[in-house]
């Protein structure tokens, strides 16, 4: 299927160009010409204040020089027609959502037709002169958006000319940070060309904002608002989405081989799968990483992770179930156990997750569990190292660390875990900690995709690449994020965030200049600092060299995850949540249970033992659990009959 060319109007000719920007600049200075001219007119003088009084000034006009009022009506009128009309074709050529496109030209209509009204209705209606001020101020940032966006992609962007022979393949494998920015930037530099495709592979169908995960775990955020469907994203876009898990790439012959899961099988429950193999001329590769455990024993088996929005939910829905037992529970060592919650790692995803945690049992469970002692309930935070956020400047971590303490969460700095079992967590000082639920966030390791890649790897198990982030001796393969290994200033970039989407961008630059046949630029790294937030109204940043704590940089850590967040609708709802969370309880509802029959006992096969009640857990002394049900026999299905008339 040949793409949609939504980058047409850089490719004008150039005669079409200068016609239609010459059209649009006519009704932006006619437009902007009457509204001055009726202010100079009646006053004299041009100021602000009566600039936003017009329809008072259009009032006075119009009964002392009624022909001049008319005159500029004309004029107003042939200025909003002639934007709204020339801006609305070149609108559709634009790389703009469809929906953002119909309520742009829409609403321009309507306050089109509602100033025009006024402008009639002068001076019989009294209202009349008040609308007119404010539809004035928004007809003109309307106008002036509908005018300068097309204007803008005509004469400054740059298009990729192409060489006429055949399409080059970009093919972007992952869509974290580094694969999503890639393609937007790739498609803002060159756009649409028929001699250029861009793909995007991801096994989600949606974008994740890792960030906001422990929010999302304590339900002071809603799961849809940290994900955003790549097909939203991209429908601007000159790139194609491809839902598949890749298994394999074969560099040599340029064969990207992927598994895609279409349906399950009705007799025997197993899913089927197709294959399919995608080429490529240039390789993005920027699979992410994985949850590293380190081998430690039980954790794969019995931990949760904080990886995707599934553990995020997991996570919270076993604290409120854990609560929920604890209410029921005699015996108090079990009710301990219960209340007891483990975060090992003290990154900022630990750190982050452990303050979450205690203000929700804080503010929201304790109140609605009166048959729980607080005493009973702890968080316990696990560090291998002697500090927590390592790496961090000791003021940031200082301020964090007094604010987790003063949190009442119990600390164990240089401390390793060594073995986890569904209801305890063994220290390397041989110390067990009762608990039910340990969310390990120690830390991460590349994505074993990339062993098998026949790429020369680091002894970390990431990609080794040359500064302008193509795998040495691979011109056409770029690695990216988590998965590259690449010193700065002696040491290699963490795989964080800010590293990949800046990473990202800097591919794309350099695949525009491979395509044009320039030499590619060395990535140079920009560390803007860190951020973390530490509870309810606190958190600690290092941002540019600026260091503060408190609830300052609890606004600036918000405002700056916002401004990540991707989607429109996304942020504003983020801003909806954040602000109803300060004056009205957040629920407790156990939104999405584990796949679970509960006359059967039966759980999904990732769901940790610890999340699993015990045997014998709430039955009374000399009773066994009941036995699950019979599965029923098979019956030939039966075809209902009409009935009787």
């Amino acid at each position: 299927m040949v793409p949609v060319d939504r980058h047409r109007l850089t490719n004008h000719p150039f005669g079409r160009k200068l016609m239609t920007s010459a059209a649009l600049l006519l009704g932006l200075g006619l437009f902007f010409g009457v509204w001055i001219a009726s202010v100079e007119l009646t006053l004299g003088e041009t100021t602000t204040v009566a600039l936003f009084q017009w329809g008072e000034r259009l009032e006075i006009l119009r009964s002392r020089r009624a022909e001049v009022f008319w005159a500029l009506f004309f004029g107003h009128a042939v200025s909003l027609a002639l934007v709204t009309t020339v801006s609305a074709f070149l609108l559709r050529q634009v790389a703009l959502a469809r929906g953002a496109r119909k309520a742009l030209i829409g609403g321009l209509v309507i306050l089109g037709a509602l100033d025009l009204v006024c402008w009639l209705l002068l001076p019989m209606w009294g209202n009349a002169s008040v609308l007119l001020g404010g539809a004035i101020i928004l007809e003109s940032v309307l106008l002036l958006y509908v005018a300068l966006h097309p204007l803008r992609d005509m004469w400054i962007y740059r298009r990729w000319t192409g060489t006429g022979g055949p399409p080059v393949r970009v093919v972007i494998v992952g869509g974290g940070f580094a694969g999503l920015y890639t393609a937007l930037h790739l498609d803002r530099r060159l756009g649409y060309h028929k001699d250029l495709q861009i793909s995007v592979i991801d096994r989600r169908n949606y974008f994740l904002f890792p960030p906001l995960l422990p929010s999302v775990a304590a339900g002071s955020i809603e799961t849809r608002q940290v994900t955003y469907p790549f097909r939203r994203i991209f429908e601007a876009a000159n790139v194609t989405f491809k839902k598949e898990s890749v298994e394999a790439i074969d560099l040599d012959k340029k064969i990207i081989r992927a598994r895609v899961d279409v349906d399950d099988d009705p007799v025997t429950g197993e899913p089927q799968v197709i294959w399919c193999e995608t080429q490529y001329d240039i390789l993005v590769l920027c699979p992410g990483s994985d949850t590293n455990t380190f081998n430690t024993p039980g954790v794969r088996e019995h931990a949760f992770f904080m990886r995707e929005l599934g553990d995020a939910i997991a996570v919270r829905n076993h604290i409120i179930d854990n609560f929920e037992r604890a209410a029921r529970e005699t015996d108090g060592d079990r009710r301990r156990e219960q209340l007891t919650f483990v975060v090992v790692g003290a990154g900022p995803t630990g750190v982050e997750l452990a303050a979450e945690v205690r203000d929700l049992i804080d503010h929201i469970l304790m109140s609605r569990y009166p048959e729980i002692d607080p005493a009973e309930v702890s968080v316990v935070m696990i560090q291998s190292g002697e500090q927590i956020l390592p790496g961090w400047h000791k003021e940031v971590v200082g301020s964090a660390e007094g604010r987790l303490r003063k949190l009442r969460v119990d600390l164990r700095l240089g401390r390793r875990v060594v073995h986890v079992t569904p209801f305890a967590v063994t220290l390397d000082d041989g110390t067990k900690i009762a608990t039910r639920t340990c969310v390990w966030c120690a830390g991460v390791k590349p994505s074993p995709l990339l062993a098998a890649c026949n790429l020369p790897l680091h002894k970390s198990g990431r990609v080794e690449i040359a500064d302008d982030l193509r795998v040495k001796g691979r011109d056409d393969v770029f690695v990216l994020g988590d998965a590259a290994f690449l010193l700065h200033d002696g040491s290699p970039l963490p795989p964080l965030g800010q590293v990949a989407f800046q990473q990202g961008q800097h591919a794309a630059t350099n695949i525009d200049l491979l395509l044009r046949k320039q030499p590619t630029k060395p990535f140079k790294y920009f560390n803007y600092g860190a951020l973390v937030s530490v509870g309810d109204k606190f958190a600690a940043i290092d941002l540019f060299g600026v260091r503060m704590s408190g609830f300052i940089a609890w606004w600036v850590w918000r405002t700056l995850y916002l401004a990540k967040l991707v989607g429109f609708g996304n942020k504003v709802r983020v801003v909806i949540d954040w602000t109803l969370d300060l004056i009205i309880e957040r629920s407790i509802s156990q939104i999405a249970a584990d796949r679970q029959d509960f006359s059967g006992n039966k759980f999904a096969e990732n769901t940790p033992l610890a999340a699993r009640p015990r045997p014998q857990d709430g039955l009374p002394d000399g009773l066994s659990p009941p036995a699950p049900a019979p599965v029923p026999t098979q019956h030939a299905p039966v075809v209902p009959t009409a009935p009787p008339a």
